[in-house]
């Protein structure tokens, strides 16, 4: 008896730790909803660390939770002339929450680490033909003059690791998030504590905006807005994206409103007359009436904030996701009543916003044919990238690093990081083989998921569960001219939009304290441990890379930290200790190099010493080169100096048939990879100051020289396209009479 008491203590004891657990996560959870928009949209390297760590950590909170203990009946014992039937401890079994968007999140899950892994050429060429090119382009340049000295080379599809990784470890933050929602909004009071904070952040961010905009201080906290002065923003940097969030929020106070006409609600009685309890009641649905207005108004701010954001794309995403709810509400003849309250919302807003004045907004549709135009055009270029990377893509995160490649002359100039078409990029990022899982994965949670609208009765499943859907649509027509699901703060609100019309779906429609879930239970020696080690392993990779990511960058910051206002330039030290915590990132190499360019210069006398100089120090700087390349081979920069390097070590005894022929490669690759390279001109320029200097080195009109002259010419040509300024034209002249010093030297040129 004393062995069955300690048991069952102990059962009763491990269940309440497992609550106690989830409770954690829930409340953790709440907390990131509340912060992440706040944190500049958390998409700074301070803002997204912490983030995503306090998700990490609600997910192993989570695992513990989700271990059990099945129990297996032990036998009928004689106790007190009564037969009593007594339970003995059984094995463990680990469970997962089943959910419609488990195969979306799992399937990618897998895609990434596969884009990550390295594959044998045979498999590499098939899959991805260019993946193959780029990937010898990162081995030494002095190894490819040996014939056979990179044969058998293995290569992952991605070329550049280091963006894919990142990528990954966001993607399990996401989901983990997803999980963590889905499984502790249990009920319906928590699926409201859930909708209230995201309206009540929302809400705030709109205030927030419109004040700083309408005031004249136009600042994000401490930080000076990079928005237009009349173009509300809230706390996040971009006004499209602060949209976004907008948009979201719309969905969400529009689904709740009719929600709340479910007329089987009950409330507790037992409430007290205390501040506490009358808060409850407004929370807990007791004030129908007002709790309804007070969501509507949160609406009608947000809208306000949308208007006012002057975002084209958001105000067109918002109107087509609202009609979406509305054709759903009206499929059901219990709800075609919600539409009214979408009027109400429209007619409400547009009333506050003649009022206040949306000339600002209606401007700025003037001038949609010239933003399209651009947008177009980068759309263009991007597919002209996925046309390279058709079957499997260039690799999740690598858009910004291989598409410089194909950049149109007309964005000279520009960096473009984000294809502002999230259709076109995904598709270059994945190819037709990511298209189709996404695709795939979405179709089944949307077939899944009306599924199970069609089966509810109660206005609170039905009108939650239409703002997955909703918000799902808005994004997909947004993400045709924007880059909002690369903005964390955004995917994290969609997440838990997605969550709570889910969790909605499936609360028991007449006992609010069980959530009707369903689990895939996985017995310990059955499968279940191996997926609990995994799950366990891969969240602490991800804390792990997460912290050494975020202190690699306190060192050399590669990341976006303008409110920060750190050194573009650190120290050699700081750069090597980054290095040291993160060795992943081919930026901290190329900034090390250059910091060790600028320490020879400044050693480097006048005097006659210069070429001793370079000898003695080009080593190191040639090492970090190299590094860069290997880790990143598609920048053009990294190339080039590299290139530049070798041709400084003329001291060395194999410096002709080794070391110069290794530098003609370097640039060799640089051409391939610049295509116009519009975004520096003077690439070309560079280039083509190589190639005039090594046709010097050549026998004077031999066929060797005069193709180094070709390459020359063309490089400068191309320069004279992109920037036609006389500055550059006289650059090149000056150069080139370094070489040949009377104009007939040069006749090709001056032609």
């Amino acid at each position: 008896m004393a062995f069955l008491y300690s048991y069952e203590r102990g059962k009763g004891i491990s269940v309440e730790i497992s609550l106690e657990m989830a409770k954690t996560a829930f409340i953790i959870s709440l907390v990131v909803l509340g912060m992440s928009p706040l944190f500049f949209a958390t998409v700074h390297t301070f803002a997204y660390t912490s983030i995503f760590l306090a998700i990490l950590v609600a997910g192993l909170l989570l695992l513990k939770s989700n271990i059990i203990t099945e129990h297996t009946p032990l036998a009928h014992l004689e106790i007190g002339g009564k037969a009593r039937l007594f339970n003995k401890i059984g094995s463990y079994q680990f469970r997962v929450p089943k959910t419609p968007m488990n195969p979306l999140y799992f399937i990618f899950l897998i895609f990434l680490v596969i884009q990550l892994i390295p594959l044998p050429d045979f498999l590499l060429v098939k899959l991805s033909p260019e993946a193959k090119i780029t990937g010898d382009l990162s081995l030494p340049a002095v190894g490819t003059l040996v014939p056979s000295g990179f044969r058998g080379q293995w290569h992952s599809l991605a070329p550049y690791i280091y963006p894919v990784r990142m990528s990954l470890i966001r993607w399990v933050v996401y989901g983990l998030l997803f999980l963590i929602l889905f499984q502790t909004m249990n009920s319906r009071k928590r699926i409201e504590a859930v909708i209230i904070l995201v309206l009540i952040t929302g809400c705030f961010d709109a205030i927030y905006g419109i004040m700083q905009t309408y005031s004249g201080n136009n600042h994000i906290w401490w930080f000076k807005s990079l928005s237009g002065p009349r173009d509300v923003s809230g706390t996040y940097i971009n006004r499209n994206h602060f949209a976004g969030f907008m948009e979201m929020g719309i969905i969400l106070a529009v689904a709740y409103a009719g929600a709340l006409s479910d007329k089987s609600k009950k409330v507790s009685s037992g409430c007290k007359n205390t501040f506490n309890a009358k808060l409850l009641k407004y929370l807990s649905g007791e004030q129908i009436f007002t709790r309804k207005f007070l969501i509507i108004f949160s609406g009608i701010l947000m809208s306000l904030g949308l208007l006012l954001s002057a975002s084209r794309s958001g105000i067109i995403s918002t109107a087509g996701a609202l009609l979406l709810m509305g054709l759903f509400f009206s499929f059901r003849r219990d709800q075609r009543r919600k539409g009214i309250i979408i009027l109400l919302l429209f007619f409400l807003t547009s009333v506050y916003a003649l009022h206040i004045g949306i000339d600002h907004t209606l401007g700025r549709f003037q001038l949609i044919d010239k933003d399209f135009e651009y947008r177009a055009r980068y759309t263009r270029k991007t597919m002209d990238l996925f046309a390279d990377y058709r079957v499997t893509g260039v690799g999740i995160g690598n858009f910004q690093y291989a598409y410089p490649k194909y950049q149109a002359p007309e964005d000279k100039r520009d960096f473009i990081e984000y294809a502002h078409n999230d259709w076109a990029q995904f598709l270059a990022e994945t190819g037709v083989v990511g298209l189709l899982l996404l695709v795939t994965a979405m179709g089944y949670y949307l077939f899944m998921t009306i599924l199970l609208w069609l089966e509810r009765r109660s206005s609170f499943a039905v009108c939650l569960g239409v703002a997955p859907i909703a918000a799902l649509f808005a994004m997909a027509i947004h993400s045709f001219f924007d880059f909002n699901l690369h903005i964390p703060a955004n995917f994290i609100i969609l997440t838990a939009i997605v969550a709570i019309g889910t969790s909605a779906l499936h609360v028991q429609r007449h006992n609010r304290k069980t959530s009707g879930l369903a689990y895939n239970v996985l017995p310990f020696r059955r499968g279940g441990l191996p997926v609990l080690l995994l799950s366990i392993a891969l969240i602490f990779w991800s804390v792990i890379w997460t912290i050494r990511h975020c202190i690699a960058e306190a060192y050399c910051h590669t990341a976006i930290t303008s409110p920060l206002n750190l050194s573009q330039h650190p120290p050699v030290e700081k750069i090597y200790t980054a290095i040291a915590w993160d060795g992943g990132n081919a930026e901290y190499y190329n900034k090390l190099a250059i910091a060790l360019m600028k320490i020879r210069e400044q050693r480097t006398s006048v005097d006659g010493e210069a070429n001793e100089k370079h000898s003695q120090t080009n080593k190191p700087i040639i090492n970090a080169l190299e590094k860069a390349i290997f880790l990143n081979p598609f920048n053009v920069e990294y190339h080039i100096r590299l290139g530049w390097e070798y041709s400084y070590l003329w001291k060395q005894p194999d410096y002709m048939g080794k070391w110069l022929p290794a530098a003609d490669v370097c640039m060799e690759r640089a051409a391939y990879l610049a295509g116009n390279w519009a975004i520096n001109p003077h690439i070309h320029v560079d280039i083509g100051n190589y190639w005039t200097m090594r046709s010097g080195t050549f026998k004077p009109g031999g066929h060797k020289s005069e193709e180094a002259w070709t390459k020359a010419l063309w490089q400068y040509h191309k320069a004279q396209e992109l920037d036609d300024n006389k500055g550059i034209r006289k650059e090149i002249t000056q150069y080139i009479k370094n070489f040949y010093k009377t104009p007939e030297d040069y006749v090709p040129y001056a032609n």
